[in-house]
């Protein structure tokens, strides 16, 4: 898988892989950074309670920077391919791809439910969110006029 700086330097490119924009890509970067550092405070990358050392990015890590990361569950949250590819894109085995997947996809919902833009995920979820939005000041129109 290209790194970001090659993705953005394309046009569409990143639009076709992961379904954003540039500028819709660049905002949610900030959010994303927040979401991994509160979630790597708490957990390791294995999801498991951190103990002792706090997280730092290892040498060869296959996802050197914030916007790889984020393109890497993008890209796999939207085109869906098999772990085994993605992770033979970036030069690592199926497993470390499922694990890396695991946490990032579970940073980037924390990311999106912090600005309320995670999809419903029941009818009464979305009943709520095309529920119309009352002004008290502004009267509401009769139905049948």
């Amino acid at each position: 898988m290209p790194s970001d700086e090659d993705v953005t330097q394309r046009a569409g490119s990143l639009q076709a892989m992961t379904g954003l924009s540039e500028q819709e890509f660049t905002a949610l970067l900030p959010l994303f950074e927040h979401a991994l550092a509160a979630y790597l405070q708490d957990r390791t990358i294995d999801g498991q309670p951190r103990t002792s050392r706090r997280y730092r990015a290892y040498a060869h890590c296959p996802l050197p920077t914030l916007a790889d990361k984020l393109l890497f569950i993008l890209t796999y949250v939207k085109q869906n391919p098999l772990q085994a590819l993605q992770g033979q894109l970036l030069g690592m085995s199926q497993s470390n791809a499922n694990t890396w997947m695991h946490l990032l996809h579970t940073v980037l919902n924390r990311a999106l439910a912090q600005q309320e833009l995670l999809p419903a995920r029941n009818a009464d979820d979305l009943a709520v969110m095309f529920a119309p939005k009352r002004m008290e000041s502004v009267p509401q129109p009769p139905f049948w006029a």
